[in-house]
């Protein structure tokens, strides 16, 4: 208990309050300013939980990905619990993200041990990134990762995506959300972690490309919503692939933050190619964008 009128937590608080933020980029430099707080407008801190919420096919994995690549940048050792993907396909997709080079060189069929060699030399001396050896949907597996995740040094998280995770438990899938969101939600609190939770949306709002989405259009429990600290949406009803199919231009939305505003929306550009996606100043682009 603490009695916020007494001079001894007010002192407390005062030194607190002087101690620098310990928080680390998005990748995306106008969401940054935006979480203040223990965030110090420099991006997700200790004790965050986040949620990147899209359809499938529209980047939030690459989101997550280029996300963790900047905690790694920090400093950060980094757990990637994928439950869709191979440790192989992430070695991929993060080598090309860390390095810049063409993601086709990286996989099998048209690997290229040449272009292989670069992009590991880009990423020598970087902290752990920890991914699942094998592929499984039980939200035990994803506890017992992310827990000898932790006991190595790790605090920063990324589970993509809670509704698998949900799926492969025996509750109701509704109530296995819940579940799997407080429990990562209390992790986060009291181990003094970040967590970058990504989600589906339900039928409803996955299917209507006329409107934004909104919070309430996560699939599963409203616990999402209220459980998470930031909540951003690739927006589906703004989203534009050029002809070539090796770029992608839209808007990620801001629908929840629980540290300064919201109900706004930052332009990025996914390069296909690369995978890397960044955000963008429209005024200093010379394309055309999705209104």
């Amino acid at each position: 208990m603490k009695n916020l009128t007494g001079r001894i937590y007010q002192h407390e608080f005062e030194q607190k309050q002087l101690q620098p933020t310990n928080a680390v980029s998005t990748g995306f430099p106008q969401i940054d300013c935006t979480i203040r707080d223990e965030g110090g407008g420099r991006g997700l801190a200790k004790g965050h939980l986040a949620i990147v919420g899209a359809n499938p096919g529209y980047g939030k994995s690459l989101i997550a990905t280029n996300m963790a690549y900047h905690a790694l940048k920090a400093g950060e050792s980094v757990g990637y619990c994928s439950l869709e993907m191979s440790v192989n396909q992430m070695m991929s997709r993060f080598m090309s993200i860390a390095s810049g080079y063409p993601v086709a060189k990286l996989e099998r069929g048209t690997f290229s041990p040449q272009t292989y060699e670069l992009a590991r030399q880009k990423v020598e001396g970087l902290p752990p990134l920890y991914c699942p050896e094998k592929v499984s949907t039980a939200y035990e597996d994803t506890v017992d990762f992310i827990k000898e995740c932790h006991d190595l040094g790790c605090e920063w998280f990324v589970v993509d995506y809670v509704q698998l995770c949900a799926i492969g438990g025996s509750e109701q899938v509704t109530r296995a959300i819940e579940m799997v969101t407080q429990d990562l939600r209390a992790f986060c609190v009291n181990e003094g972690v970040t967590c970058v939770l990504l989600s589906q949306w339900n039928r409803t709002t996955s299917s209507n490309y006329d409107e934004t989405p909104s919070a309430q259009g996560l699939w599963g429990s409203m616990s999402l919503e209220a459980s998470a600290d930031c909540i951003w949406a690739v927006d589906h009803s703004r989203f534009e692939r050029t002809a070539d199919g090796l770029t992608a231009r839209g808007f990620l939305a801001s629908l929840k933050n629980r540290h300064g505003p919201s109900g706004f929306s930052v332009p990025i550009e996914m390069d296909f190619t690369t995978l890397r996606i960044r955000d963008v100043i429209l005024e200093e682009e010379p394309f055309d964008w999705p209104k």
